[in-house]
Formats: C-alpha cells, sequence, structure tokens
C-alpha cells in the first residue's frame, strides 16, 4: 500500500516539475531577450557608434530610406520569380528551358541585392570616422542568416525567429543588408 501511495506522488511531483519547467522556458523569450540575451537587446544596437553627428545620422538615414526603397523592388521581383519558378517546378508540363531562364533571372536579382547592400554598407562606412569606422564594422552582421532556417533571398523559416532583419528601425545606420 505504501508504494502505492508512494508512486502517486513520485508520479505527480513529475508532472508538476514538468509543467513548471515547460512555464519557465516559455516565458524565457521575453526576459531573455530584454536582458541582452540571443536577441539581444536592440536598443543597444543603436549606441554601438559613438559620438555620432546630427549631420552622420541625417545622411545614414537618407541612405537607409533610398537603400530600402531599392531592396523592396528587388524583394519584389525575387517573389515573383519565386512564384513562377513554384508554378514552373509543379506544374504538369513544365519546360526545362524556361525554369532555367527563371533561375538564371533569380539569380541575376540576388546578385544585384548582394551589390546593392555592399554599395549601402560603403556610403554608411564614407561617413564616418576612423573610430566610429571600427565599431560599424564591429557590429554584427545582419540579413544573412547565419545558417538557421535562411533561403538565399534572406527570408528565414519560423515566424520570424531567423537571425537578420528586425534590429531597431529607428536607428540611424541599421541598413537592410538583404
Amino acid at each position: 500500500m505504501k508504494t502505492q501511495g508512494f508512486k502517486k506522488v513520485s508520479v505527480l511531483a513529475i508532472a508538476l516539475l514538468m509543467i513548471a519547467g515547460t512555464n519557465l522556458y516559455a516565458q524565457r523569450g521575453r526576459n531573455y531577450s530584454e536582458q541582452g540575451g540571443r536577441g539581444f537587446n536592440q536598443d543597444r544596437t543603436c549606441q554601438m557608434i559613438p559620438d555620432l553627428t546630427e549631420d552622420q545620422e541625417a545622411k545614414m538615414d537618407a541612405l537607409r530610406i533610398n537603400h530600402m526603397k531599392e531592396m523592396t523592388g528587388f524583394r519584389n521581383q525575387m517573389n515573383e520569380l519565386q512564384a513562377k519558378k513554384q508554378t514552373l517546378m509543379t506544374s504538369d508540363n513544365s519546360d526545362l528551358k524556361d525554369l532555367n531562364a527563371t533561375i538564371d533571372q533569380i539569380t541575376n536579382v540576388h546578385n544585384k541585392m548582394m551589390k546593392a547592400s555592399a554599395k549601402h554598407q560603403q556610403d554608411v562606412r564614407g561617413l564616418l570616422s576612423d573610430e566610429q569606422k571600427v565599431y560599424f564594422d564591429s557590429r554584427p552582421m545582419r540579413g544573412h542568416g547565419h545558417g538557421r532556417g535562411m533561403r538565399h533571398d534572406g527570408y528565414g523559416r519560423g515566424a520570424g525567429q531567423g537571425s537578420g532583419r528586425g534590429l531597431n528601425p529607428d536607428c540611424p545606420y541599421n541598413e537592410e543588408n538583404d
């Protein structure tokens, strides 16, 4: 009789520990990022370059806006081409020549995106002093995926849980590296 009671208490204790552990783990997400964990505090990113002047911030903001407009156009093209590729891949009478041409177009747009991002980064660097460049160059890479569920177009799977994207949009030097 004591053994059955002990088993019931043990099972209940294990169940309570599992529930408590799951609850603690689920709540870690918000607090963890607020404390500078894996998804570090995004306000801290804007403080990585010291002594930015108002003129530098204004110029960086203008560069960022132009870059975002350009990248939006590229992403729109990429989305259309990806949809076309998907249609060609799944159609019963797909033409390999058309499919390869679409893949070449996707590669071309991706190439343009990478070149535009490199130009934008160099334009931003050109506004900085030598000391500020050290801080700018040492910041974590953004928009390149770090291999976690990222596709070639820079978008990750998993409801925005991939690396890249999502840094503070108000940061004047937070360019969009797509």
